[in-house]
């Protein structure tokens, strides 16, 4: 599997500027970069934007604070098992079978074809 290759950010077109009123500013998607984060962090952001909305002490922001507990928890069993499918054996079609559904989630890798597979013989 390779790393997922990094998207252009849709907002600045890849530019990392966004001009406003008072001049250019730094993108707030991309963070100035160009190009977006991955989907752990874009996750990560989108949680922690939650939590900051939600901050107030009502029943609906204990719910909210909860569930984003739960949402990182899973991820990182996910993250858990991705890496352990990953030191499993190779030709193991269950091993890569439980790797892709992981990954599909967390979206850490991108799928190759099998065509672009190495071959197992030497």
């Amino acid at each position: 599997m390779e790393p997922t290759n990094v998207e252009a950010c849709a907002s600045c077109f890849g530019k990392g500027t966004q001009f406003r009123d008072m001049g250019p500013e730094p993108c707030p998607d991309c963070y100035g970069l160009g190009e977006l984060p991955s989907a752990s962090v874009l996750r990560e952001r989108r949680l922690r934007e939650l939590e900051q909305r939600y901050a107030d002490r009502t029943e609906q922001s204990r719910d909210l604070r909860w569930l984003v507990s739960e949402v990182r928890r899973s991820n990182h069993a996910l993250l858990q098992i991705l890496a352990a499918s990953l030191d499993g054996d190779p030709d193991d079609a269950v091993v890569k079978k439980i790797g892709f559904l992981a990954n599909d989630v967390l979206g850490l890798y991108r799928p190759r074809a099998i065509e672009d597979q190495p071959s197992g013989s030497a």
